[in-house]
């Protein structure tokens, strides 16, 4: 069975029995020209968007249509979690083309329901279109936030720590493997980790919750396009410098072994995008607070840098202090060679 089989409205039927909406601040989901909700009293929205379009953002040979609905959704929750914040609702837009099987809608809307149901998101609407080749899917998530807690990526002060959650780099080297051995890689292939890192991220919304809650980030980011374009938005918004020292950049024992064995340049951690992971800047006098959350949550949290004058600009140094220089700092649209 295709997409041309089910037609539009089959497919929205098929959405309304798949993520039903009881929640008591919807007043309409799916079925209306909008969908209407409740504001919380108190509380500042957060909205933001994603798109992934195929050929751009993935590939169908070697992205399952699950994994690739999880993903659409969690890096936008991913965003939400940069602002100290919650999500709440969601809405999706698709486009497919008509001769889409049905099993792979199937298996993308069952990818976005799981990770939905784990994060606690509400689906309230949408919209569906056809296209004449490839794919794309939008997410759109409605968020909110204290305005005490709220942090901004401008904010950061000279002498601040620079810190970065998890680890870096998995993502590119996850879809290397994946250009060179296909969709087996994600269950058979070898680097497996890095290889789920890149098609299923985690969005940190627990850690970057606590973390604001508790008022230590003075500006926060996710790690979308790489840590040296994320840490020059902090750095222009804040009218800061910063040095990050390359050394002590987190990476995994896969992202080792994969620079290791392909001789690959040792600064991928630095400007492989999509790890989702959180880059934020802190007060020094935070440090012992930052490892106590950091261990209570199992999760690692890394100093990597330090915020300086703006004069010194943005600066990677090597375990001896000197300057290195990139190629490039990080995924651009419009900027990418083909």
């Amino acid at each position: 069975m295709y997409l041309r089989d089910v037609g539009e409205k089959g497919l929205i039927r098929e959405l309304v029995q798949k993520f039903p909406c009881t929640h008591p601040r919807v007043i309409k989901a799916i079925g209306d020209d909008t969908s209407v909700t409740i504001q919380e009293p108190g509380r500042l929205l957060l909205l933001t968007t994603d798109i992934l379009i195929d050929g751009v953002h993935f590939s169908l040979d070697y992205t399952p249509p699950y994994l690739l609905g999880r993903k659409s959704l969690s890096i936008s929750l991913s965003d939400i979690s940069a602002m100290g914040g919650e999500p709440v609702f969601f809405l999706v837009s698709i486009a497919l083309h008509p001769e889409t099987e049905k099993g792979f809608i199937d298996d993308l809307y069952r990818g976005l329901k799981d990770c939905a149901d784990t994060f606690d998101v509400v689906l309230i609407g949408g919209n569906t279109s056809s296209t004449k080749n490839g794919m794309l899917i939008s997410t759109t998530v409605v968020g909110e936030v204290e305005k005490e807690v709220l942090v901004l990526r401008k904010g950061a002060r000279k002498g601040d720590l620079i810190f970065v959650t998890g680890t870096l780099g998995d993502s590119a080297v996850g879809l290397e493997v994946l250009r060179t051995h296909g969709i087996s890689a994600v269950e058979h292939g070898p680097l497996r980790k890095a290889v789920r890192k890149h098609l299923d991220p985690v969005p940190r919304l627990r850690i970057g919750r606590i973390l604001a809650q508790k008022g230590i980030p003075t500006s926060m980011i996710d790690i979308s396009d790489g840590l040296v374009s994320e840490i020059r938005h902090i750095t222009d918004e804040s009218n800061t410098g910063a040095v990050i020292e390359m050394e002590r950049v987190p990476i995994s024992d896969e992202t080792e072994r994969y620079l290791t064995e392909k001789d690959a340049e040792r600064t991928l951690p630095l400007t492989g995008g999509e790890d989702y992971e959180l880059l934020f800047t802190a007060p020094e006098g935070c440090l012992p607070l930052v490892d106590s959350i950091a261990r209570e949550n199992s999760i690692r949290i890394t100093p990597v840098g330090r915020i300086v004058d703006r004069s010194e600009g943005v600066r990677i140094v090597d375990e001896k202090g000197r300057t290195l220089k990139l190629e490039e700092e990080g995924f651009e649209h419009f900027q990418q060679r083909g």
